[in-house]
């Protein structure tokens, strides 16, 4: 059991036991005051109640409209019932409009009783079929969304609009003597025991709201959704609320019973629930994020990886046979009598050929280094394979955290590595060429230094291809290319990695 559900648990077993601790102390001690008369904060209770089950409904139809959930659909429905209810109730109590409803002390009348009897009722109801449509596993692919959404708030709406033009005509759910104790003394308790009707209705939503109380927690362990638990605890909160409104059913104007002082529990729990669910939300939607980004760069090492195999193999099969052919003819002309110039452009062409071959398999190995190499592996063949057909002689040294840099990021080091060796090798003439790859200054840093004749670096100012191109390869994984070289002093040729590069640059994250 997680520590959300032991928590969750512990609120299902405590609330219950200090509600009733608290509604017996209603009921035994007759210097508990079981109501009291504050305008203001009826006006309050009732907008803060609309505006939490206006929010609660608008994440449900968020929720539903992801995923068409029925349960969301509904529990949605039930709390849009709640949201219109309440936000009358303000209307009229603001408006002074009281009296038309049979809200006044001076005058009540059933209509109310009836009112809060309906949507209590309604809401109970649709969050019972809301726990249900979760532990069946509705689907609500074919429900009319909007009519369910709305329908039942309307019809709740409709039927007290109807009721306030026939209000003499509605049924006795609170007797002449309960309503003449009510006019005595507001804040008196046990009211409504005499209407025993009443008190049956009133048991039955209790029991729907416990009922659905048991279905949230059964949908928070199927999902681990935040709002869920803390609806759970806040159904059995409501379910209480209506025992005390079976104590004292104080709808009327200006009365702030216990029960009212639940309901701000209730949505206190809920205010609480939604605050867990956004950061849930939150939460979900950065992983989400990153599950993307991951993705992403999966999706470019996968397509970078078929395009570098698709032009190795158009190398291979298409200017490499060329060229093998065309060192062939070489080779046949090169055994006819020629002359001696023609001898030696022969040879010329027969050193370029070569070189030019050289290049091919360079850029073979560049492009489609062996199947599950590490990097370190592919650069020190690559430098071996490079000192075997130049003759040059090549170390090469590579630190095990270059594996853990993304293969977008290790194809154009390759690159850099593969551009500086064949710079020194045409324009250097070096004897001895090192590439190096390690960690230094919270970076990985790839070397290569040779020790040719070198050149002015200030003087080219890095115009020249090769060089342009290696700094632009840099730039495109977030790396600082740097050149250091003077006239017969050798070259060395330094690329800086960051190991947490900024997040539109590569850097170490990828799929390997």
């Amino acid at each position: 059991m997680t520590d959300s559900e032991r928590g969750t648990e512990l609120g299902i077993a405590l609330v219950p036991v200090i509600l009733s601790v608290g509604t017996l102390l209603v009921l035994l001690d007759p210097y508990i005051a079981a109501a009291t008369l504050n305008a203001p904060l009826e006006v309050t209770i009732n907008t803060v109640a609309a505006l939490v089950a206006t929010a609660v409904a608008a994440l449900g139809w968020a929720h539903f409209r992801e995923g068409r959930d029925a349960e969301a659909l509904l529990r949605a429905s039930a709390f849009l019932v709640v949201a219109a209810v309440n936000t009358l109730h303000v209307a009229v109590l603001v408006s002074g409009t009281g009296s038309a409803f049979g809200l006044d002390l001076s005058n009540p009348g059933q209509l109310p009783v009836m009112a809060t009897v309906l949507y209590r009722g309604a809401s109970a109801a649709l969050l019972l079929l809301a726990g249900l449509a979760g532990w069946r596993r509705w689907s609500a692919d074919k429900w009319p969304a909007l009519l369910v959404l709305y329908a039942p708030a309307l019809v709740i709406i409709g039927l007290i609009a109807v009721g306030a033009g026939i209000q003499p005509s509605l049924p006795m759910l609170l007797g002449p003597s309960e309503l003449a104790t009510l006019q005595t003394d507001p804040t008196a308790p046990v009211v409504a025991f005499g209407a025993r009707f009443l008190v049956g209705i009133q048991v039955v939503i209790g029991l729907g709201f416990l009922g659905a109380a048991a279905l949230a927690y059964q949908s928070f362990r199927r999902h681990r959704q935040g709002l869920d638990a803390f609806l759970s605890i806040g159904l059995i909160v409501a379910a209480f609320s209506q025992v005390q409104f079976a104590i004292h059913p104080g709808i009327y104007s200006s009365i702030v019973t216990l029960g009212d002082l639940e309901r701000i529990v209730f949505d206190g729990i809920l205010l609480v629930g939604l605050a867990v669910e956004s950061r849930e939300q939150v939460r979900a939607l950065r992983r989400a994020n990153a599950e993307l980004v991951v993705l992403r760069e999966a999706d470019v090492a996968r397509a970078t990886a078929d395009e570098r195999a698709r032009l190795a193999r158009e190398i291979h099969d298409g200017m490499s046979q060329e060229l093998w052919f065309a060192k062939l003819k070489q080779a046949r002309l090169a055994g006819l009598e020629l002359s001696e110039e023609a001898r030696g452009l022969a040879t010329e062409v027969a050193d370029a050929l070569e070189s030019a071959l050289a290049e091919a398999r360079q850029a073979i190995l560049a492009l489609r280094p062996a199947e599950g190499a590490s990097f370190a592996e592919v650069l020190q063949r690559f430098v071996a394979d490079f000192s075997d057909r130049f003759g040059i002689q090549a170390e090469c040294t590579c630190d095990p955290a270059a594996d853990a840099l993304a293969p977008r990021v290790q194809a154009e080091l390759l690159r850099i590595a593969q551009e500086a060796l064949t710079n020194a090798r045409k324009h250097a003439d070096p004897t001895l060429v090192r590439v190096a790859v390690g960690r230094q200054d919270g970076a990985i840093r790839l070397t290569v230094t040779d020790n040719g004749r070198g050149f002015d670096a200030a003087a080219s100012g890095g115009s020249g291809y090769g060089l342009r191109s290696m700094h632009e390869r840099a730039e495109l994984i977030g790396a600082r290319l740097a050149i250091d070289s003077g006239i017969q002093d050798g070259t060395r040729v330094t690329v800086d990695l960051p190991l947490n590069p900024p997040p539109e640059t590569p850097g170490l994250t990828g799929s390997r």
